[in-house]
């Protein structure tokens, strides 16, 4: 569990409030993509309490690794997707939170058609 020292005691936040955090800023990029869940990935996932709609993180000291699986828009520019995505998960965790990501890894598990 990330411990972030605050003034007067300790901010401690649950890694599964990191990962509804992202769940919630991928969702502003519907349709182009989708947390992937494939059925394989949510029986893995029910394993591990730091894993949950293929997105996986890992505390460091000081510091986020976070881990996302999607699936991605048919016809979509996936480079720059990619990109962008890295950007807003970044910035949306260290805002709400205060703690620094190091890493954003993006893995493309899937690819979808429009709904």
């Amino acid at each position: 569990m990330p411990i972030q020292l605050l003034e007067d005691g300790q901010l401690h936040i649950k890694e599964k409030v990191i990962i509804d955090l992202i769940y919630f800023s991928l969702e502003n990029h519907y349709p182009y993509i989708k947390p992937y869940n494939e059925w394989k990935k949510r029986v893995r996932n029910s394993l591990n309490r730091n894993e949950k709609y293929g997105i996986a993180v890992v505390v460091e000291e000081n510091s986020l690794k976070l881990d996302v699986s999607l699936s991605v828009l048919y016809g979509s520019d996936f480079r720059e997707l990619t990109k962008t995505i890295q950007k807003v998960i970044k910035h949306e965790i260290e805002y709400c939170t205060g703690f620094i990501v190091e890493r954003v890894s993006i893995k493309i598990e899937d690819i979808h058609f429009d709904d």
